[in-house]
């Protein structure tokens, strides 16, 4: 009975210990413990960057947006094997070869050869959001690397829906709903879910 009184004293005493402050919220160690969570890289990154970092690169094409004015849905249309299709991210160019970046923190989670637009890298980020940069070159990732926003993911290229030798068609999926990537550097991470 005395074994039983100490090891209940004990382990009252060791949780009342395990108390941690933390500013006004109270947290126990011991729930570290028993419910681990892995931190999402990126979580404290709310300011979206644009994916390159040259001020000489521009719009060669914009989103396509079924409410935009008839030039700007023109603009926005890509011509490629006698059929125009519906623009689905952003394509930039420049006369310049420019380096491509992360817009934000995240995971790569493939990185695809293509014979239309070269080289295709795919980045997860927190609140289900999905980049992919089409058509780049000397890509410096591979799956499953863990990227900071800002971090170097390769070279604009050429690809078959530009007439420019230096582009990157750019393109930001939200729960798997294609968005306007100019929408969304605009916008707060926490805003998104």
């Amino acid at each position: 009975m005395i074994s039983i009184s100490v090891i209940i004293i004990s382990l009252m005493v060791l949780t009342k210990n395990m108390e941690v402050s933390n500013g006004e919220d109270q947290t126990f160690v011991m729930n570290a413990l028993i419910d681990p969570v892995s931190p999402v890289v990126g979580t404290n990154t709310t300011e979206i960057i644009k994916p390159f970092t040259s001020d000489k690169v521009t719009v060669n094409k914009t989103f396509y947006d079924k409410d935009a004015s008839t030039e700007e849905q023109q603009n926005s249309l890509i011509y490629y094997e006698n059929t125009y299709l519906q623009n689905s991210g952003i394509i930039y160019a420049s006369d310049e070869e420019f380096d491509v970046v992360s817009v934000l923190d995240g995971t790569v989670v493939d990185v695809k050869e293509d014979e239309i637009l070269n080289t295709v890298v795919y980045v997860s980020h927190a609140n289900n959001i999905t980049t992919i940069y089409y058509g780049l070159k000397d890509v410096n990732v591979k799956v499953n690397d863990v990227i900071t926003q800002g971090e170097l993911l390769g070279k604009s290229n050429t690809n078959k829906f530009s007439d420019e030798n230096n582009s990157l068609l750019f393109e930001v999926n939200n729960n798997g709903q294609v968005m306007n990537p100019e929408e969304f550097y605009t916008m707060n991470l926490n805003e998104l879910n």
